[in-house]
């Protein structure tokens, strides 16, 4: 009995020592499901939930910083700025949160829902709200520098680009019995309408990307290509359901869910297929690219990690449910989900990092750590010379080969990088 217990265990710190692409690093339990994108800044992830609280979690330890109350449950997703957090809650405000301790700076009352995600730029935050009207407010105070009249179901998020800002508009014809859905581009500088074209009868759930001077927005059961000069369609490519997804560009391609279940990617020239992937479910998350990976969520409770260029898998990590859409910083990709989590998850070889100078993977291999994650003592056995970096890559020590014994109460909790020659691993520092 007791050999297995030491078997259970060594088994266990085997699972923290090797962390590998697709595996949980934490995961934060709120008091409802999480359908807000996270956003990171400096260390935090901050994500709205269901149960009505904007949330700022550690991303090193999945520990709570701070959550703030708002008067309903959160749609929209976070912006920070200048150490503020902005977001959008169904109680019609919008929130401007410090970030440093999740005290309120102010807040802004519409007169609907707001579901549509905020949008910085030059010091004015942009945000929709289905009193049908796009609003641009002084990042600083709070005050309104314009409105502009839109459709009245405004669940499509602003885009900024060229001192235009994009967003997607919805209403209902009484006479048609129908929606329609235009995408509309406003002036920044004065609220002044630039263009209005016509895009569906449908809702319009995603929101604008600009790329090159073509706006990309799902539409329908079609992805649409337009002009940002003169609001001229370019394209459309036509997928086999609707489209709640937001577009993601890059390398000359455009990435999208539909509830077809399928990913795309299509070729931003000429609108044609490059590839597609198919999941088990609707995907309505919408998708995010980082080194060469295409992360996103379908509602058969996947986080999937794609490779860009061919559509092929590289792993898949199971949820209790499929909402969010993801968002990746320093290696780690972080989803909400149906089950009420927020999650983290490896996307780096063996808790490796990149390294900024030669930009290529270093993967973590065979030297000794204990414990990890650990709190005043780190024991370490080194097979050459090597040093102890933070996340960034600030060097913290150097270290000669052999056993060492760092006494790292004084360090502060995060994650570090500790490397051996050319292996490294990544170690959670705890309090």
């Amino acid at each position: 009995m007791r050999n297995l217990l030491v078997i259970i265990i060594l088994l266990l710190l085997s699972s923290l020592l090797f962390s590998a692409p697709g595996d949980l690093i934490w995961r934060y339990k709120t008091d409802n499901y999480v359908n807000s994108t996270p956003c990171v800044s400096a260390g935090v992830v901050f994500v709205g939930g269901y149960d009505n609280y904007l949330y700022a979690i550690n991303c090193s330890t999945g520990a709570l910083k701070w959550r703030y109350k708002t008067g309903n449950n959160i749609w929209s997703s976070s912006c920070v700025s200048a150490g503020v957090v902005f977001i959008g809650s169904n109680d019609n405000y919008l929130y401007a949160i410090n970030c440093s301790d999740g005290t309120l700076k102010w807040r802004y009352g519409t007169g609907g829902y707001i579901k549509s995600s905020p949008c910085v730029s030059d010091g004015v935050v942009y945000i929709a709200s289905c009193d049908a009207n796009l609003y641009a407010i002084n990042c600083s105070d709070g005050t309104i520098r314009w409105k502009y009249k839109i459709g009245s179901y405004a669940e499509s998020s602003p885009c900024v680009s060229g001192g235009v800002v994009y967003v997607g508009d919805s209403y209902w014809d009484d006479r048609m019995a129908s929606y329609y859905g235009h995408l509309v581009a406003v002036n920044c500088s004065d609220g002044s309408g630039k263009w209005r074209s016509y895009l569906v009868s449908y809702i319009i759930f995603s929101s604008p990307r600009v790329s090159d001077g073509v706006v990309y927005i799902g539409v329908g059961n079609g992805l649409s290509a337009i002009n940002c000069s003169d609001g001229t369609h370019k394209w459309n490519y036509q997928t086999g359901s609707n489209i709640h997804s937001s577009p993601c560009i890059l390398d000359g391609a455009v990435y999208i869910g539909s509830c077809d279940n399928y990913l795309y990617a299509i070729n931003c020239s000429v609108g044609s297929l490059k590839w597609r992937y198919q999941t088990g479910n609707d995907v309505l998350s919408s998708p995010c690219i980082s080194d060469g990976v295409v992360y996103f969520g379908s509602l058969d409770a996947y986080l999937y990690a794609i490779n860009y260029s061919d559509g092929s898998l590289k792993w898949r990590y199971q949820t209790g449910g499929g909402w969010s859409s993801p968002c990746v910083s320093d290696g780690v990709v972080y989803i909400g989900s149906g089950d009420t989590y927020l999650y983290a998850i490896e996307t780096y070889e063996y808790g490796g990092f990149r390294d900024n100078k030669s930009a290529s993977y270093i993967p973590a291999k065979s030297f000794s750590i204990s414990p990890n994650p650990f709190s005043t003592c780190l024991s370490l056995s080194l097979p050459s010379s090597g040093a102890v970096y933070s996340l960034t890559g600030k060097l913290i020590m150097k270290l000669d080969k052999g056993k060492h014994e760092l006494d790292t109460s004084k360090w502060i909790e995060g994650v570090y990088i500790v490397k051996s020659g050319k292996d490294c691993k990544r170690v959670v520092k705890t309090n």
